[in-house]
């Protein structure tokens, strides 16, 4: 399986922890991979199953690929994003209001995937400038790091409270992140890939 490291470490792992007291015969071999990557391997058939994400201002491509015909998704669940900066007094109102108040910050985006630059984007758009991105990191916890240190703002969890960064909850338009579980059509039915299917639906709605 590939998976994102959020899903990774949040979803997976615990599945994995279930798998080794109940179904030991059950084995995964677990990679952590953006979704590009992971769903390359799974077209590959390198994997049984690929955990991924996009965001509702930048929907997934995997439904418009070459291989799209090939792939049955599963919605696992929304995350609220937010804008992410450094504590303090800062602007309310709506997204487009709070990124205009950080026009002239550098930005943080992604170093391995495109769809929260082209998010940040799109909101930027709206509030008529074109962003600075200066910082480019694939991990959350390096993002965060960034922000407390002054190099820039960028896209977070909402729900990922960190002490020295507010997060600014984004609406109007709101950020939600939405992860899915992918499989190559017709291969869900496998039994052994069939619970851990299970397993993750139960973790990810927990």
């Amino acid at each position: 399986m590939a998976a994102f490291a959020s899903a990774f470490r949040q979803v997976l792992l615990p599945v994995a922890r279930v798998l080794a007291g109940r179904q030991p015969e059950v084995r995964l071999r677990l990679l952590e991979q953006e979704p590009d990557e992971a769903l390359g391997l799974l077209a590959a058939d390198e994997v049984d199953l690929a955990l991924v994400y996009d965001y509702n201002l930048a929907p997934a491509r995997f439904g418009r690929g070459p291989h799209s015909q090939q792939l049955h998704s599963r919605l696992l669940g929304p995350t609220p994003w937010s804008l992410g900066t450094p504590s303090g007094p800062g602007p309310r109102g709506t997204a487009v209001e709070i990124f205009r108040r950080y026009r002239d910050e550098a930005w943080i985006v992604n170093s391995r995937n495109t769809a929260d630059e082209e998010v940040i984007r799109v909101v930027a758009s709206l509030a008529g400038f074109e962003p600075r991105i200066t910082q480019r990191a694939d991990s959350l916890d390096l993002v965060q790091d960034m922000i407390l240190a002054g190099l820039g703002v960028g896209l977070l969890p909402a729900g990922r409270p960190v002490r020295g960064v507010t997060l600014r909850r984004l609406r109007q338009p709101e950020v939600i992140q939405r992860s899915y579980a992918v499989t190559r059509r017709g291969h869900a039915a496998w039994p052994p890939l069939a619970l851990v299917l299970r397993l993750i639906l139960q973790t990810a709605g927990r």
